[in-house]
Order: structure tokens, then C-alpha cells, then sequence
């Protein structure tokens, strides 16, 4: 099989997977692992002046010779061999050069044909997963190389994506002193543990100077002229990712490299020479690298996580071309990499919800920069307004504008009951879901008063409640059953109840949106004993333990802990869950309210909405959307921190990080009705707050 991309934004996958006949001084080599670099994301959404389609993208390879057994990975050039940077030795300079995966066809296909001048034999013993990080450690490598760091050197590095941390790793086995600013607080949290067991300052800021050497590791001017101010006199810096387009660069700070005598070494892609070293290198690091994968995904998977890739908040995704798939999250601790057996395909989503993923649209990546400059150009040194800023940007880019508005702010309670309950989780009885859901519609509850004083409009839906209400101008009637059936015995619910589920979840946001426009919605629930199910779906994702993840809830003593995490790890040994698949777990080990959330989810980003999560229940939920549709994430703010632990867990496969922190366990939306009027005064803030031009300030002397 092939992935082709056709046009813009399209990539096919082609079932053809015979094997290619060699021609000339070229080898066909059987793919084991692709890895998608950031330029392949570029490539499929915005092309290039000189790439010829179709084409099949993908140059971070390992591959095997069928013929002879022979483990490679791939030198991505295809030089001449014959102009004065190949006969000096510098043949990532040629002026010939051919690029794999750009010029030729590349890696993502179950065969590339290679020139035989290009391989690079690994005889070191090396998952092919990790072999696939050698050409990206091998552009590090050529960066280092030139800035010749000695032991003791300090070292910064700007950005902390998949290169930064490969840098600064190569640094760290000189016996250098490294510190990475990476200004996004998802990252940090997600490369916290990797940074710390190697020894890595890990900040969004310094007020650190005299650096020995630095390295602009993303392609931020900013970054790119704090790297050179930082620098001590005589420093080196090595100029390494590409800058933004079409930006204005300080010429008073470019005048400190004739000042402080600075050495800027340009630096593009591998020599040869530098390949074979990053081999080495990856047969050293094996237990660091690991934590640099996203996910490993089958070929059908790699359309939908470019978007996310494009973002800038993913590591490294890899393709299995093998057919052995092999599932893990770096985030969470752990990849496998042991093969796994296939297993049967899962029934399909419905053609209402597939129609419903098929209406998300990626979000635009100039809009980000956009909305980030303009908010850096505002009155205040940068990033003084926290995590006000963050939630801008976010809905600038959800709105696809750098003046983002919030007319309309509504907030859907999704109700269920669960038959797990019979097990003795929760403190309270089932007939409480009832009695809090009568209570929401008499206006009594903690979220009606929320609602009130922030001016949200309330919608309560009944999912699957075991009772029935009259009718009510806050009343959604979508009941799919009265209540899951009880997953430590058997399955919560069958596959077409879970379907159904999704669409009545995302016909209680669409219908009410059809009204009214929505710019702004929040996630709540009510369901005793869902936090059992959040907790099984959390632990079945993220492939945790479940004393890392199942918290007290509804607030159980000691001994009822012990008993929920004792039924939910025999729920999920009775199940097996398949980590990845959404649609398995709701039938597994769901509930209704969870099912409708992840149904509302999906809805409201296909209309444009932003959505905020509140809870462990609805932070599920929304982990649900996520895997059903990665590109959701863009639209997903995590409204405060629950003191539930398993929430953590969540929001680490999402890559996303929560904005208040009250010690808050109630659910409803509470704290999602909290962050949404946060949202409206960043939006505010983004519309108001004047320029630095505007108000004749000067930056300088912030």
C-alpha cells in the first residue's frame, strides 16, 4: 500500500502493495516505519512551488532489504556526487540535490526504491520505530557539530518540540548545561518528566545571560532575537529552523553580533557522515527516545493527525507499515513496542456522525501566528496576561480571527444513569441522578447559580435517567435507556445504543444551536456513578495503572475507594478495551451522558464553537471526541483542574493543560461556566486592549 497525495489536502491510500522492480543504482527496500515530519504536514496542507504531484511524501524511514535481510535507514538527499560541495564533502549542499519524498516518492508506502548511495546500514540493534528519529537527530547533528560545545558549556535551546529535545539530549552527552524555553504550558507539561530525568532546564523564560551557545529550535523571529541577546561575547549560535515569513527583525539587536563578536553557524540539512552518527546515537537512547512518540498509527490514521502535527504541540508520530500495529502514548510513560496481534476491525462510526467528523476543519495556523503577534504587540511585556492570552489565541483561531467575539454562551448538563452503581461506587444512590436533574429544572442547583451570575444560557439533557420529567423550557428529552447496564458484568451498553447516543448528543447542540448561534459552549453532567465510567475509559486510553487514576468521586471513604478501583480493574480485565477506539470503549465500559457530551463535542466543533471541558467526566468525554477526530483538540479548552487524578491523564493524551485551579470536584459545568467567562474577557482583551503604536508606547522599556 501507498499514500499518495493527490492535491492540497488530499492524500489517498492505495491498496497496491507489490513490489516495485529496481531500476538502475536504486534498491527497493520493504518499509518497517515512517516517521511524519512537520514538512510532510506542510506539504499535504499547503504544497510547495516545486513538488510535483501526486507524490508520496516521507524521508525519516527504516526500512529492510528483502533480499539480503539488511536493516537501513535513509539518507534523504540524492546528490550528484560530482559538484564542489560533493567533492568537498558537503553533499547536503549539491547543487543537484533531490530530495526523497519530495523530488522522488518516499516512505509512506509499504516499498520506497532508494539509491543504493543513499542507505545507510544499521547493523546496531534498534527498534525500527526509534531508527526513524536518525534523520532528524542527524540535522541536530550537523547544527551541533559546528557550535563544537564543550563540557560545561551552557546551552539554549528555543522551542521544545521533537528537535529542541533531540538537541538538547546531543548536548547532554557532551556534559553541556542545558535550558529549553518553550512559551507553551501543554508542552511543558508533557516533556516535564523527560527534561528532568536527563538533567534539562525546562522554563517558558529566563532571565539568564551570557549563554555559550544557542540554538533556534522553531521558527519564531522573536526567539530567533532573544537567542542573540542572551549570548555572551564570542558566543556561537546556531541557526537552525527556518523564521516565520515576511517578519521584522530588530537590526539593534542583529547589531550585537558585531558587537559581542558572535559566530552564527547557518544550518540545514545531514551529510551522510552525520546519519551514520545519529544511529549511534538512537541505539544509546532508546529509553529517551520512546518518550518522543505521540503514537504509532497504521497508514489509514496519518491524514488525521497531520492537523494536529501542524499545530505544533504533537512529538512524533510513526507509521507502522508492517500490519503489526503497535499502540503506546509517550506522554503517559510508555510505548510498546513488542509486536501485538492485529485485531478485527471494530464496527463503524454512523454515516450522521462520520458526516459530523468530515465538518471539523482544521483550523488555520496563520490565524495562530496572527492573533499571537497582535497580542504581543499589545501593552504589556510578553506574556504578562498568562493563560489570558492562551485562551485569545485560542478562540482567534477557532473563529478564524484575530477580533474573536463571544454574543452567545450556552451550557449543555448531559444526564445518565449507570448500572455499575450496583457495585458500591459511589457514596450516594442512583436516585440522586433524578433528584439533582428535578433540581436543575426548579433552578437550585450550584450550576443554575453559576449560569445566572455569568449570563449562560442552560440546557439539561436527559441522556439515560431512570425516571422521567415533565416538560420544560431547560429540558432536552434525547433518553436512549434508562441507564447503562451494570460493566462489571457485562458490557454498559450494546454498539447500536452507543451510536444512537452520539447522535442524540449531537442533535441537542445542533438543534439548540439552529436557534441561536453558539460561540461559546460548556460541557456538564450528572450521573451517579459516572465517574466510574470516566475512570475506566481514562485508564483503558491511557494504559495506566488504575490506582493512578480512579479518585473518590462522589467523595467514598477509604474502603470504598479500594472497592471502585478493585471493580473497575476487574471491569476492565473482563473487557479489554481497545486503547484507541472510542466507539468500543462507550459500549464497554460508558454511559449515556459521556456518549452524548463526546456526540455535543464533535457537533460544536463542526459548527465552529469552542468548547469548554469541565471535569473528569466531561474531560472523558472529550478524550472520546478527541480519538474519534484529533482535529477537535483545536477547539477544546480544559476549564479548571479537578482534584480527580485520572483528569491529569486525560489531558496529557490531548495535549492540553487546565485553566483554573480551585480544588473543585462537583461537576455539572461548574468550572467550565467559570473559564467561559474568562474566555469572553480574553476575547475582550483581544478586541480592546490597544498596540504599543496606538498608544504611543514605546515596547522598548517593557
Amino acid at each position: 500500500m501507498k499514500l499518495v497525495l493527490n492535491h492540497c489536502g488530499e492524500m489517498a491510500l492505495s491498496g497496491n502493495s507489490s513490489r516495485p522492480d529496481p531500476k538502475g543504482d536504486f534498491v527497493v527496500l520493504r518499509v518497517d516505519s515512517c516517521a511524519i515530519c512537520r514538512t510532510d504536514a506542510k506539504m499535504w496542507r499547503q504544497g510547495h512551488r516545486d513538488l510535483v504531484l501526486p507524490r508520496v511524501l516521507g524521508h525519516e524511514i527504516a526500512a529492510t532489504d528483502e533480499a539480503t535481510g539488511q536493516f537501513y535507514t535513509v539518507w534523504p538527499g540524492q546528490a550528484c556526487d560530482s559538484c564542489r560541495y560533493c567533492l568537498d564533502g558537503r553533499e547536503n549542499l549539491c547543487e543537484e540535490m533531490r530530495i526523497i519524498g519530495f523530488h522522488s516518492d518516499g516512505g509512506f508506502a509499504s516499498y520506497v526504491s532508494i539509491p543504493r548511495d543513499s542507505l545507510i546500514p544499521v547493523t546496531e540493534k534498534i527498534e525500527p520505530q526509534l531508527l526513524t528519529f536518525a534523520e532528524p537527530v542527524a540535522c541536530v547533528l550537523n547544527c551541533v557539530e559546528w557550535l563544537a560545545p564543550k563540557p560545561n558549556d551552557r546551552i539554549l535551546l528555543y522551542g521544545g518540540g521533537v528537535v529542541g529535545l533531540l538537541a538538547a539530549l546531543v548536548c547532554r552527552e557532551k556534559s553541556c548545561r542545558v535550558t529549553i524555553i518553550e512559551r507553551s504550558q501543554e508542552k511543558i507539561t508533557r516533556i516535564q518528566p523527560l527534561c528532568r530525568q536527563n538533567g534539562i532546564e525546562l522554563v517558558k523564560d529566563t532571565v539568564a545571560a551570557d549563554f555559550d551557545a544557542a540554538i533556534n529550535c522553531c521558527d519564531s523571529h522573536i526567539a530567533f532575537s532573544q537567542s542573540i541577546s542572551k549570548l555572551r561575547k564570542g558566543g556561537r549560535l546556531g541557526f537552525f529552523s527556518g523564521l516565520e515569513k515576511s517578519e521584522e527583525i530588530d537590526t539593534n539587536l542583529l547589531n550585537l553580533i558585531h558587537y559581542k563578536e558572535l559566530v552564527v553557524f547557518g544550518s540545514y540539512g545531514p551529510r551522510k557522515e552525520h546519519m551514520h552518527k545519529a544511529v549511534a546515537f538512537c541505539a544509546r537512547q532508546p529509553h529517551n527516545l520512546v518518550q518522543l512518540i505521540e503514537k504509532i498509527i497504521e497508514p489509514r490514521q496519518v491524514q488525521t493527525v497531520l492537523p494536529s502535527i501542524l499545530s505544533g504541540n504533537a512529538l512524533k508520530y510513526i507509521v507502522d507499515f508492517t500490519g503489526i500495529h503497535k499502540r503506546g502514548n509517550a506522554a503517559m510513560g510508555s510505548v510498546p513496542l513488542q509486536h501485538q496481534e492485529t485485531r478485527q476491525e471494530a464496527p463503524q462510526i454512523s454515516r450522521y456522525i462520520a458526516g459530523i467528523i468530515a465538518g471539523i476543519k482544521p483550523v488555520s495556523e496563520s490565524i495562530r501566528s496572527q492573533a499571537q503577534k497582535k497580542i504581543d504587540l499589545k501593552t504589556k511585556p510578553l506574556g504578562a496576561l498568562g493563560k489570558i492570552e492562551k485562551l485569545a489565541v485560542r478562540l482567534s483561531v477557532v473563529q478564524g480571527s484575530i477580533s474573536p467575539t463571544v454574543a452567545c454562551k450556552r451550557i449543555f448538563v448531559f444526564a445518565g444513569d449507570h448500572g455499575v452503581v450496583e457495585e458500591g461506587v459511589s457514596a450516594f444512590p442512583a436516585k440522586v441522578t433524578v433528584q439533582m436533574v428535578s433540581n436543575f429544572l426548579d433552578g437550585g442547583a450550584a450550576i443554575n447559580s453559576f449560569c445566572r451570575h455569568y449570563g449562560i444560557e442552560l440546557a439539561v439533557v436527559d441522556m439515560g435517567v431512570n425516571g422521567d420529567f415533565a416538560d420544560h423550557p431547560l429540558l432536552m428529552k434525547k433518553k436512549v435507556s434508562r441507564g447503562t447496564a451494570n460493566f462489571a458484568v457485562e458490557q454498559a451498553m450494546s454498539h447500536e445504543d452507543a451510536i444512537k447516543a452520539l447522535e442524540k448528543g449531537a442533535l441537542a447542540f445542533l438543534e439548540r444551536n439552529a436557534g441561536e448561534h453558539c460561540d461559546l459552549v460548556g460541557m456538564g453532567e450528572m450521573g451517579i456513578g459516572n465517574s466510574s465510567s470516566a475512570a475506566a475509559i481514562i485508564c483503558a486510553a491511557s494504559g495506566l495503572p488504575v490506582a493512578q487514576v480512579v479518585g473518590r468521586g462522589t467523595g467514598v471513604d477509604d474502603k470504598g475507594l479500594a472497592r471502585k478501583r478493585e471493580v473497575i480493574e476487574k471491569s476492565l480485565a473482563l473487557h479489554r478495551p481497545v486503547a484507541d477506539d472510542a466507539l468500543d470503549m462507550l459500549v464497554k465500559v460508558g454511559g449515556y451522558e459521556l456518549a452524548g457530551i463526546c456526540g455535543a463535542v464533535l457537533a460544536a466543533a463542526s459548527q465552529g464553537c469552542c468548547v469548554v471541558l469541565d471535569g473528569i467526566i466531561s474531560t472523558a468525554a472529550g478524550l472520546l471526541a478527541y480519538l474519534l477526530c484529533p482535529a477537535v483538540k483545536e477547539y477544546l479548552v480544559a476549564g479548571h483542574k479537578s482534584v480527580e487524578v485520572g483528569q491529569q491523564a486525560a489531558l496529557a493524551i490531548m495535549g492540553l493543560e487546565p485553566v483554573l485551579d480551585l480544588d473543585m470536584r462537583l461537576g455539572e459545568g461548574t468550572g467550565a461556566a467559570i473559564t467561559m467567562n474568562l474566555v469572553d474577557l480574553a476575547c475582550r482583551m483581544m478586541r480592546e486592549m490597544a498596540s504599543f503604536e496606538k498608544a504611543g508606547v514605546d515596547g522598548r522599556s517593557l
